[in-house]
């Protein structure tokens, strides 16, 4: 199975059947901030709707060679997910998509989990371009890529829907070339 070790006690990790129970619990106790900015999170699924089709068709995405969905795990607990939307072989570019449990936020958890999924990209996948794009006003999910020294590419207006508001969605990237590590 996939798994990048960050550091002792985080690691990312494809996430199997087993875990779908843990997702649709960390899921729930998030679910007010998730959904602050993720539509996606508005109602959360079953845990056999995640048993039955999710989690396996995230499976499928990785065999497939087009991205994938990890679980972050800090000191042996499921705290959240952060993967690859896409891979676009074509122009050796993806995005990075991500969210993080409340109650270990403030530890650096994400900006490390991100830092390593960046350097996958380029020493395992051989990317050349990885991309992420958060909403102008969601500092926390901003922060990562600025902390990462992401370029601000600019600002797509208007291009996220969640319930009847609009919001403008801020485009970080990072080169290979551009990656310190």
């Amino acid at each position: 199975m996939f798994k990048v070790q960050i550091s002792e006690d985080l690691s990312i990790n494809l996430l199997t059947p087993k875990y779908a129970a843990t997702l649709v619990e960390a899921l729930k106790e998030n679910q007010n901030s998730l959904k602050e900015w993720l539509i996606w999170a508005e109602n959360i699924p079953l845990i056999e709707d995640y048993q039955k089709s999710i989690i396996p068709m995230w499976l499928q995405k990785f065999a497939d060679n087009n991205g994938f969905e990890t679980g972050i795990f800090y000191k042996n607990e499921l705290v959240g997910m952060v993967g690859l939307h896409y891979i676009d072989w074509s122009n050796q570019t993806t995005e990075i998509g991500y969210w993080l449990s409340e109650h270990v936020q403030g530890k650096g958890i994400m900006t490390r989990a991100v830092e390593g999924l960046v350097s996958y990209c380029y020493d395992e996948l051989n990317l050349n371009r990885v991309v992420i794009r958060a909403a102008v006003e969601n500092g926390k999910s901003r922060a990562i890529p600025e902390r990462l020294n992401f370029k601000q590419e600019g600002i797509q207006r208007e291009a996220q829907q969640i319930r009847e508001k609009y919001y403008d969605i801020a485009v970080y990237s990072m080169l290979k070339k551009e990656w310190k590590i």
